[in-house]
């Protein structure tokens, strides 16, 4: 029954999909993907690209989106999920008829991939890698959804943010700091990582930067013997500072003694424009305790 539908939607698909497309653009993939001169039914693939639709005055626009998708808080509440990342409902995705798949290199199989374009759905992928890639991303988006004028802006006002947090880093003391993202085994992010940028830019000196993997184990012992500044815990994880000082190893941590923890916002975690607003709330949290 499942397969009788499945090949039920891929028909409508097929039959839905515009005669109308016209342009071509390359993607991160160096795929040439061909697209509707208008886009007006898009499902993003990844709470990134959600999030960068948003801010482009896309909302309209999306008709999909997928798990773990909160910001904003309103396309939890108002879209459709197609599901998770790595293996999203090809059934959803059909019902929801878009003209537009947005998706991520990293992330979305290729078997999804072939089996939305065999349905007639085109799937444009970005890399999302960096500050650098948000700007990318949101130029690319703007030009994917029509909204190239609202990019352009956007990522102007984003460089201005990025460029006053750098500036106010360079006449700073600049800690050194260690995120902690799980307490036993001991678990960070690598220089890799995009927070790992987002850190950086806004001054503070990460002891795991030499570490090239994303997300790393991380010697609790290591630690010790560098004895970071601050730590960096994100909010909503279930450990903080009552339970570091109970614990036999991270108790003897200077940080934790006299309490130099800094709870960093989630969205520094988003490669999206509203990874500047948590940028800016490290930065501000960063430099008033460091004074």
């Amino acid at each position: 029954m499942k397969s009788l539908l499945l090949r039920a939607l891929l028909a409508i698909c097929v039959l839905a999909s515009p005669a109308w497309a016209s342009r071509v653009l390359e993607d991160d993939a160096g795929r040439n993907v061909t697209l509707p001169d208008q886009v007006q039914r898009v499902v993003c693939l990844s709470p990134n690209i959600t999030q960068t639709a948003y801010a482009l005055g896309g909302a309209g626009q999306v008709v999909g989106i997928t798990d773990f998708t909160d910001y904003p808080p309103e396309a939890q509440r108002q879209k459709p999920s197609v599901g998770e990342l790595l293996h999203p409902s090809l059934e959803r995705i059909a019902s929801l008829r878009p003209d537009l798949a947005i998706g991520l290199t990293s992330m979305n199989s290729a078997d999804t991939l072939r089996a939305l374009e065999r349905m007639g759905i085109p799937v444009f992928l970005l890399s999302s890698r960096g500050i650098a890639g948000i700007y990318r991303d949101t130029a690319l988006m703007g030009r994917l959804l029509g909204r190239e004028v609202q990019a352009a802006a956007l990522v102007e006002q984003m460089r201005r943010r990025e460029q006053l947090v750098r500036a106010q880093a360079k006449s700073a003391y600049q800690p050194t700091v260690f995120l902690v993202l799980a307490l036993e085994p001991c678990i960070t992010a690598g220089r890799n990582a995009f927070i790992s940028e987002l850190i950086e830019a806004a001054g503070a000196r990460s002891i795991s930067k030499n570490v090239l993997q994303e997300w790393t184990r991380y010697s609790l012992e290591t630690v010790l013997q560098q004895q970071p500044d601050y730590l960096l815990i994100i909010r909503g994880v279930p450990f903080g500072l009552k339970e570091m000082r109970q614990h036999p190893v991270w108790s003897k941590l200077k940080a934790v003694q006299q309490g130099h923890i800094i709870m960093i916002d989630n969205k520094m975690q988003v490669p999206a424009p509203i990874a500047f607003d948590g940028l800016e709330d490290f930065s501000r949290q960063l430099h008033q305790q460091s004074r």
